[in-house]
């Protein structure tokens, strides 16, 4: 176990029974850590399943707590008690009172897979033991009547079976005609048509003062508003949910608030459930738990279906220069996305030189952080001649696409939007140029 994790209080003195192996503090500790953070709600279901429990009771809560995930439900020591009161288990669990005598078991929520780590190898020599008992017996001639080798096959079966615990039933893997005559729909489920897919992962960077911001509140609005972010064209409202962890309240109020009555005068009102506003300007870090539960918080409250957030250096303490500084923002990225959302993200661009003598445009940072989404585009000042007199920037992929989609090669500032897709003529009537340039 990790030298740094809290060390869960020892056993009772005094207990020489035999019993199989388990520890209760630690399946108390994992339950705990479960109510009072959504990040370990995703941490121990990925660990644990009901049977690695040696408490009957710690079992059924653990269950209780996987059917409202799955159900994008919120988890709590309130909402667990009321699920359990509906399903009629409450009585089988010590009642209220052990859920609070639970939370009150953690030492640290952030150490909960070290905690199910402990479960889970209780569980497994309790498995083994177990199977180690019937192939004694099997030995010794009883219960079996197979020869030397019969009991071989079965003893391997049940190691076999121990190995495999916990990892469901049987083959999931399908063959291919299993796998292509399946009941869900192969067509494409769209944020924006041709442009973004309900899944989709797009990292958008750039210069300082480039428009990235204002590209993405963009997207925002008019993605909740039904219109197409470059066309102008009406498509179906989506909920939308933006943590801006640069800007502050007061800033995101002066560049929402002209976009919001654009949208109303091009017929498209914001219903105001589909458009929602978090300012963070101290940024979050998610690398700590208490920062990973409110943001999957918000998720499972407000269930968007675009979550755009960023700058990408301020969801971190530190510079994400390795795999490993990378791999826990990520790995959290990856549960908003696992909850249907599109996923868009900004970050600002390395200074070092690509291919070409030009600044390279992918995210500074580890490797992974390159190869992490499905679109990646970075806004680049432009020096084609017909754009000489006005503010515009190319759209260029700093990572091949992973499906071939309808984006523009050149945007334009202004017009009845921040950008608009380039032309080598102005746009005549209804632009507007004071946008900013942030």
């Amino acid at each position: 176990m990790n030298a740094n994790v809290t060390p869960l209080p020892e056993r009772e003195p005094g207990d020489f029974t035999r019993t199989d192996p388990h520890d209760i503090r630690a399946e108390q500790a994992v339950l705990g850590a479960m109510l009072l953070s959504a990040a370990a709600v995703e941490a121990c279901l990925a660990a644990l399943a009901r049977e690695d429990f040696y408490r009957p009771a710690h079992g059924t809560i653990f269950a209780c707590i996987a059917a409202m995930a799955r159900d994008s439900e919120p988890v709590d020591a309130i909402t667990v008690k009321d699920r359990l009161e509906a399903q009629g288990e409450i009585s089988l669990t010590g009642g209220a009172p052990y859920l609070h005598t639970l939370l009150a078991s953690v030492p640290v929520v952030a150490n909960c897979r070290e905690y199910a780590g402990i479960v889970r190898d209780h569980a497994v020599r309790r498995r083994l033991l177990l199977a180690g008992r019937r192939i004694l017996q099997w030995a010794d001639g009883s219960g079996c009547e197979d020869g030397p080798h019969g009991i071989t096959e079965r003893a391997l079966r049940e190691v076999e079976a121990v190995r495999d615990s916990g990892q469901g039933d049987g083959i999931t893997a399908q063959t291919i005609s299993e796998f292509l005559a399946a009941e869900e729909s192969d067509d494409y489920d769209w944020i924006v048509p041709d442009l973004l897919e309900r899944g989709d992962r797009l990292v958008i960077t750039g210069a300082e003062g480039a428009g990235k911001s204002s590209l993405l509140r963009q997207f925002g609005v008019c993605i909740a508003a039904g219109v197409h972010p470059f066309t102008n064209k009406p498509i179906d409202p989506k909920r939308v949910l933006i943590v801006d962890c640069e800007n502050s309240a007061r800033h995101m109020r002066r560049k929402l608030r002209p976009l919001r009555i654009q949208a109303e005068l091009q017929g498209h009102p914001i219903n105001d459930a589909n458009l929602w506003i978090e300012a963070k300007p101290g940024g979050i870090d998610l690398a700590r738990d208490r920062d990973v539960s409110w943001l999957l918080r918000q998720v499972t409250m407000i269930r968007p279906d675009v979550v755009i957030t960023g700058p990408l250096y301020k969801l971190a303490p530190r510079a994400l220069n390795s795999d490993d500084d990378a791999a826990p923002v990520l790995a959290v990225l990856d549960m908003i996305r696992a909850r249907d959302a599109c996923l868009i993200l900004e970050a600002h661009a390395g200074h070092g030189i690509g291919p070409g003598g030009r600044r390279d445009w992918r995210p500074r940072g580890s490797a992974a952080l390159m190869g992490w989404p499905e679109f990646g585009y970075g806004l680049r000042w432009s020096d084609d001649e017909t754009s000489k007199d006005e503010r515009t920037v190319d759209l260029v992929s700093w990572r091949g696409d992973r499906d071939e989609r309808n984006w523009p090669e050149m945007l334009t500032a202004g017009g009845i939007w921040p950008w608009r897709v380039h032309t080598p003529l102005p746009v005549k009537g209804g632009a507007y140029s004071g946008w900013g340039d942030e």
